[in-house]
């Protein structure tokens, strides 16, 4: 009875682990699935997408479980922004970054200038979003966005992102085995997401490609692009960190989330993060508390929000800020 009841539990476990290893990575065996794909068939096709593209694309889609996981763990819902910041934010990633601006000074300036967005917010980005270059993402683009589509929290953002990619695939910008990314599916070393792809990325090089994978001067050129179509203002930078006055707690609570002038905030103590008084600009600043009255403090320009155009996250947007005043050259 005991060798009965021991091959029963192995048998169940056998079921239990098959259908979690492979039912978990197909959709072939769910109807509504199918349906679903139909549906996005003739969406593709009024879009002028080849039937011979999207098949081919959609042929070996799996779900991926971890895509799933990491679409429910945003950062600024499990972390500070102090831990944030050191995970991003580090000597080498700075140090880098200074070498690659000298690496790369003639280039990038002449980007910069062409198109009106300083050269460190660019060299910033960059470095954060894919650590200069060096790490795209590995997870397969199509099936990243055919699980966030379906199952997503945000399913009809990501049902035009996977449409785009397939556009993209279509138009044969790049091979569908080679499209690698993120698991929310940014491609390349801009990470550009693909409807940013198709509108934004550039082809600085005139050499019939637009290149964010491999070619530098398109992956700056790219970047340069999407912050100024979103309104970059060059004459001006991100913001700063600063020192507040010890009658925090009114101030957080009746100011936090207003816009006024560095006079009114100079007025009311705050101060720059060396103890100087901030400085007399015809400028309007918010206050940032990332974590809480008692965390760091930043008084962030019109040029934050262009960056938080580029990611929403505010813990992204002032680690791209501190770290381009970092390796500013």
């Amino acid at each position: 009875m005991l060798l009965l009841n021991m091959f029963i539990a192995k048998y169940f476990l056998s079921i239990f682990l098959i259908l979690f290893f492979f039912n978990n990575n197909a959709f072939t065996e769910d109807k509504n699935y199918n349906v679903w794909l139909s549906k996005l068939e003739i969406e593709a096709s009024e879009r002028g997408i080849s039937i011979d593209t999207f098949k081919k694309a959609m042929k070996d889609v799996i779900i991926i479980e971890k895509v799933k996981t990491l679409d429910k763990k945003q950062p600024e819902k499990i972390i500070t922004f102090n831990d944030y910041y050191k995970r991003t934010v580090n000597n080498k990633r700075i140090e880098i970054g200074k070498k690659k601006y000298n690496l790369h000074k003639n280039e990038i300036s002449e980007i910069a200038e062409k198109y009106g967005v300083q050269a460190r917010f660019i060299l910033a980005i960059w470095g954060i979003e894919t650590n200069y270059g060096t790490y795209t993402g590995s997870f397969p683009v199509i099936s990243s966005l055919t699980t966030l589509a379906y199952n997503g929290r945000r399913a009809k953002f990501f049902r035009r992102q996977l449409l785009d990619a397939l556009e993209i695939i279509d138009k044969k910008y790049i091979e569908l085995e080679n499209m690698k990314g993120s698991w929310a599916g940014a491609m390349g070393q801009s990470q550009f997401m693909p409807s940013s792809y198709l509108e934004y990325a550039q082809d600085y090089d005139k050499d019939g490609k637009k290149d964010i994978w491999s070619n530098y001067l398109d992956v700056f050129a790219s970047i340069a692009f999407y912050l100024k179509s979103h309104g970059w203002d060059n004459s001006k930078t991100w913001g700063r960190e600063v020192i507040l006055p010890n009658e925090i707690s009114n101030l957080y609570k009746e100011n936090y989330s207003k816009q006024h002038s560095l006079k009114y905030w100079s007025e009311l103590g705050i101060k720059k993060i060396n103890g100087e008084n901030l400085p007399y600009l015809n400028l309007d600043a918010n206050l940032i508390l990332p974590d809480g009255p008692l965390g760091r403090a930043f008084l962030v320009y019109n040029n934050f929000y262009k960056i938080k155009k580029y990611n929403a996250s505010t813990y992204y947007a002032l680690s791209i800020g501190i770290l381009a005043d970092r390796i500013k050259y």
